[in-house]
């Protein structure tokens, strides 16, 4: 009887696996009453690389934006906004976006809100024979209501692909799931 539970779970893994993502783990606030009005005005901040794979902020923050402009809900600014004001505001577009960046740059561009955030996971899980297997995405993401200075919106999402699967498929597994969830 044991045994039967035991090889129905492992094939139920096995097909699991084989339909897509292994792992999803996602962690949502969402501030009580928040939505995202159509027409509002949202500007991407680039995202910061927590990892070791170049570029992998770039990516998922313009993953984002276009994500949110494809919509055609939202007037969308991307990473650019960014790079352009924060000198005019004083600060060193290295920087990392946070919550008082935003504000300091959101308020004088007219902007409703300002997605930003960081990739805390984009690489393949590793063998220990070093041989790539599972694509691995996490990103944590915050969305700050521009005109209260609140963060409306936190999530942390992670996901897991198949085998065989690519880092740049997960990590728009994992945008759009965080549109699913802030947009509703």
């Amino acid at each position: 009887m044991k045994r039967n539970i035991f090889v129905s779970i492992f094939i139920a893994g096995i097909v699991l696996t084989s339909q897509g993502a292994v792992r999803a783990d996602s962690l949502v606030y969402a501030a009580p009453g928040f939505y995202i009005v159509q027409g509002t005005t949202i500007a991407v901040a680039p995202f910061q690389n927590l990892t070791q794979a170049q570029f992998a902020g770039d990516r998922v923050s313009n993953y984002i934006a276009t994500t949110f402009a494809r919509s055609r809900m939202f007037r969308v600014y991307g990473e650019n906004l960014f790079q352009i004001r924060m000198p005019y505001a004083g600060l060193n577009p290295a920087l990392p976006v946070d919550r008082s960046i935003a504000m300091k740059i959101g308020q004088p561009a007219g902007l409703n809100y300002v997605i930003f955030g960081s990739v805390v996971e984009y690489g393949y899980q590793l063998t220990p024979q070093g041989i790539r297997t599972l694509p691995i995405v996490g990103v944590d993401v915050r969305i700050v209501d521009i005109h209260s200075g609140r963060i409306v919106f936190a999530g942390s999402f992670a996901k897991e692909g198949a085998s065989g699967g690519t880092l740049d498929g997960v990590a728009k597994e994992v945008v759009r799931e965080f549109y699913e969830k802030a947009v509703k």
